[in-house]
């Protein structure tokens, strides 16, 4: 940016200095890539108050979400890697490392929302942090007052903020705890989680946000019958407080693992199950949130082998899986549920340890409103 230009955004207000009004203005900064809004600030004061001020925030992520991105999560292996999977070349694009840690191995993805990702450690849960990777910005959460199990990420839908981010997290004993970035403090849940639910722990059983809410797969206590019944817990991050909702009775009761996920903006499930002697998913939909009768049974997906899951799903509404594939050993795969064919993605995993998020490019700062006033 020259120094004329400088001097003109300077000396007057943005109209006046260019000759065109602020939401024309907003459109041509929009269009800007992270790291260049990022210089932008540093040309004036005035730029700098329009990039950061909440009304052209707001309409960059709205923009941005029209074009949501998938990023890959390889953990508990070392190295691990963080990238967005590629749309028109076969190489992620990797993301560097947060500034918060030495090593992605040593972490847990707790979720993705407005572009800001939410981590834990893995070897101490109430080391959590938000961070966008775009601007590389970050906040280190205080410690909550139990040591928390079972975590959750996302932002509170009903607020007028689209940085109100919040943590809710599950202690051992059923402890609850919901940490707010507005206020940068913790809130104990009085009723605490409902002890009659075990939330379902698996390495691929990632909690979702939907709805204003996170989602974990459990089943209620029955230590007398091994065949408890499943169900999904939810925590309305607005009201904070535990929901339940029921699951199709046939699968309620079928004691195979089930997974959660995301697809088209509507809650689902991957459903283990076996079909002619080999391992297949069913995947139900609840087509309106919230009503037991709206779940639907999408498809079946099978593979004849055994040590294989679907972990997400493709712009395009295939399924990615990871299992063997003939030219690759264990890979990346897409399955068409139209077709029911599998398709081999050319791209080499060495662990099953893969979480597929998706995300929104932003230029949100995760850092609580007294910071930022500071």
């Amino acid at each position: 940016m020259s120094v004329h230009m400088k001097k003109i955004c300077d000396q007057g207000e943005m109209r006046n200095s260019f000759g065109l009004p602020e939401d024309v203005m907003g459109d041509i900064f929009s269009r800007l890539s992270i790291k260049n809004l990022a210089q932008m600030r540093c040309v004036c004061k005035l730029w700098n108050d329009f990039i950061t001020s909440q009304s052209f925030v707001g309409f960059h992520l709205n923009k941005s979400s029209r074009k949501p991105r998938l990023l890959f999560f390889r953990y508990g292996v070392n190295p691990s890697y963080l990238g967005f999977y590629p749309s028109k070349c076969r190489q992620f694009e990797n993301l560097h490392d947060p500034p918060f840690a030495m090593r992605l191995v040593d972490l847990d993805l707790l979720g993705s929302c407005n572009g800001v990702l939410c981590f834990c450690s893995t070897a101490d849960h109430s080391l959590i942090y938000m961070w966008n990777p775009l601007n590389n910005k970050y906040v280190t959460l205080p410690k909550p007052s139990y040591n928390p199990r079972y975590l959750g990420f996302g932002v509170n839908s009903m607020s007028s903020y689209i940085d109100d981010f919040k943590v809710v997290t599950i202690s051992a004993n059923a402890n609850a705890e919901v940490y707010s970035l507005r206020t940068n403090s913790w809130k104990i849940i009085d009723d605490g989680f409902p002890r009659s639910i075990e939330i379902y722990g698996s390495h691929i059983n990632c909690p979702v946000f939907v709805n204003g809410s996170v989602h974990w797969c459990a089943r209620y206590s029955c230590y007398l019958d091994s065949r408890c019944t499943w169900l999904i817990v939810s925590f309305d991050l607005s009201r904070e407080v535990f929901h339940t909702i029921m699951l199709p009775n046939d699968m309620s009761i079928d004691d195979d693992a089930k997974y959660l996920n995301v697809l088209d903006g509507c809650l689902c499930v991957f459903a283990s199950t076996v079909h002619n002697s080999f391992r297949a998913y069913e995947l139900w939909v609840m087509k309106k949130y919230g009503v037991i009768e709206s779940w639907t049974r999408r498809c079946i997906i099978e593979k004849a082998q055994n040590f294989w899951w679907p972990i997400g799903f493709t712009r395009k509404g295939k399924i990615f899986v990871q299992g063997d594939c003939e030219h690759f050993g264990n890979a990346l795969l897409s399955y068409d549920p139209n077709t029911g064919i599998f398709e081999c993605l050319d791209i080499h995993l060495s662990s099953f340890s893969i979480q597929v998020l998706t995300f929104v490019d932003s230029i949100i700062t995760p850092v609580p409103r007294s910071v930022i006033r500071g």
